[in-house]
């Protein structure tokens, strides 16, 4: 069983929109796998700008898609997270019939309760910190209350679809 089997990608496109939108998150849903079902979503301009840099993508982006995937496929249990750039992943797996068939949720929040460090993104890419403090300045911050709002918000909008 497939994630598309269970849930259209134009559904799934309009749900990682949703997410972007109304939470500012690079949403992300992936299959079992760990791969993208669906393109990007850009809730920030800083992510995409690490994301664009090999160096950043291979060494903050690209090792922590693959332990959330990890987690989740392992855990089946929706997780909250910080990636090396210090920034916060929010996801929620996608189960049928109690198998993992993939993954709901996005990536760069800031915490409430510090900034994103721009310095250690600086020495993990090839990046200047004066372009990443100011591309920072467009990353929305993620308290404890939104990050559960948006698991909550990830679990129904995900149950309307399946119906």
């Amino acid at each position: 069983m497939n994630l598309t089997d269970l849930i259209g990608k134009d559904d799934l496109i309009a749900l990682q929109n949703e997410l972007r939108d109304a939470f500012g998150l690079n949403a992300d849903i992936m299959d079992a796998e760990g791969k993208k079902v669906v393109g990007h979503t850009w809730g920030n301009e800083l992510c995409s700008t690490i994301r664009d840099d090999a160096k950043g993508f291979g060494s903050i982006c690209a090792p922590a898609g693959q332990m959330f995937h990890h987690v989740l496929s392992t855990t089946k249990e929706p997780i909250a997270e910080f990636c090396d750039g210090g920034m916060m992943r929010v996801a929620v797996p996608v189960l049928h019939d109690g198998e993992y068939i993939g993954a709901v949720g996005g990536c760069g929040l800031a915490p409430d309760d510090d900034e994103v460090d721009t310095f250690t993104i600086g020495m993990m890419s090839d990046l200047d910190e004066a372009v990443l403090t100011e591309k920072a300045k467009t990353v929305a911050v993620g308290s404890q209350d939104k990050i559960k709002e948006i698991q909550s918000y990830i679990t129904r909008r995900v149950e309307e679809l399946i119906g």
